[in-house]
């Protein structure tokens, strides 16, 4: 091939390949609290992207989970209700407590391999090896517990819409998904390469907005008070002082105590060697910090998900009126039921989600809450464990 043609069939190719990275659509996403602009991954993810696009456009048709009536030329996610999650927002239901289309699922598409390790990740969530069709979510930072089996990627946000999906997510999650006034996606338009952006949608009456809001929890008794020893647990970046129920928790805050102040035996998971007067927090790092819910210690291997072995397990404890109805609570984490052992997190909002899940053994002050919401935004990797080490420096008990 002469050099003159074999040049001009290398950049005929270069820009056939930056058209074909320009032409990737855009979903612009406006909200009753701003715009989020994502790039869709068709090419990589067309079965998904393809039905996104259908449902946002109106151009497949769905039935109305509600009136069961079909729905023809109508957007889907226009007037739908945005929730707050661990690591940014879900939108994409019409009803409570689903995640897509009745009987309808999509395959999963996994290849090439695209994980959340960016933030503004856009992903369709999916249950039992199949995507839903039409719930996703929105990160607002790289988060790898998403990775695998929680949701497909098939978007990513830019930079500008990040404040965006932050500003919600806080919103929502320090009113325990139940905000004065409800946050909804207004419109979401598809962009291609040479369209214009349109302008911002009106805001949707809270009116018509769907689901419905679920009412709050509410409570039978009275909340108690926690009567225990204070644990002042003393860290790198300050100390952090938590009033223990041990009258509503008695097995979980004696199993707390007795490995803080050395008095319970435990099993080194590495070593299987019994440790008898081992402080077990001392010098333990906070290996999940995440912003707007929780930070969380406990676990000498750095196994978030509580199935680390120590010896032993206890069963979880509850007690009318302690609930997570409040920011600040201290509580064990678990890895199911009954699988209690030495995890522990504190909470930076009310989150009655978690009731009945995870033992509550104690209440962190105004003063704990406010260092338990800097650890959380401390920098931090896609595993959410902060980049400088956060570590218990001692925990010691004060009586009343």
């Amino acid at each position: 091939m002469p050099f003159s043609r074999f040049w001009c069939a290398l950049l005929f190719t270069m820009n056939a390949f930056v058209m074909a990275a320009q032409s990737s659509p855009v979903a612009v996403i406006d909200t009753t609290l701003g715009r989020m602009r994502c790039k869709l991954f068709e090419q990589e993810r067309p079965t998904t992207t393809a039905q996104f696009i259908a449902l946002a456009q109106g151009t497949k048709d769905w039935v109305d989970p509600v009136s069961g009536v079909v729905a023809h030329g109508k957007p889907f996610y226009d007037g739908t209700r945005l929730y707050g999650i661990p690591a940014g927002v879900r939108g994409g239901s019409r009803t409570s407590g689903t995640a897509g289309l009745p009987g309808v699922a999509l395959p999963v598409e996994n290849n090439p391999v695209l994980r959340y390790d960016h933030p503004g990740r856009l992903g369709m969530r999916r249950k039992k090896g199949q995507a839903g069709t039409t719930e996703f979510m929105i990160l607002d930072h790289a988060n790898s517990e998403d990775d695998g089996d929680d949701a497909v990627v098939f978007g990513q946000c830019d930079d500008e819409s990040l404040p965006v999906v932050t500003a919600i997510a806080h919103r929502l999650a320090a009113a325990d998904n139940h905000p004065e006034r409800p946050i909804a996606i207004n419109h979401v338009a598809i962009v291609r390469e040479g369209q214009t952006i349109p302008p911002v949608a009106p805001d949707v009456s809270a009116a018509l907005i769907v689901p419905k809001a679920e009412p709050m929890m509410t409570q039978t008794a009275q909340a108690p008070e926690p009567t225990g020893p204070l644990a002042l647990i003393e860290t790198t970046v300050g100390n952090l002082s938590c009033r223990l129920f041990t009258k509503e928790s008695p097995i979980a805050t004696a199993v707390f105590i007795g490995l803080a102040d050395g008095s319970k035996e435990w099993t080194n998971p590495v070593t299987k060697h019994v440790e008898h007067g081992t402080r077990f927090y001392d010098g333990m790092e906070f290996d999940r910090v995440i912003p707007d819910f929780v930070i969380q210690t406990g676990d000498s291997t750095g196994d978030i998900s509580g199935a680390t072995d120590i010896g032993f397990r206890f069963k979880n404890e509850s007690y009318p009126g302690l609930s997570y109805d409040r920011p600040g609570r201290l509580a064990f984490g678990n890895n199911g039921p009954d699988t209690n052992n030495s995890e522990i997190f504190i909470a930076e909002h009310p989150m009655r989600r978690l009731d009945g899940g995870f033992t509550i053994i104690g209440q962190c002050d105004d003063a704990s809450v406010k260092l338990v919401e800097a650890i959380a935004r401390v920098p931090r990797d896609a595993a959410n464990k902060p980049i400088t080490p956060v570590k218990i420096l001692r925990i010691s008990f004060i009586s009343h």
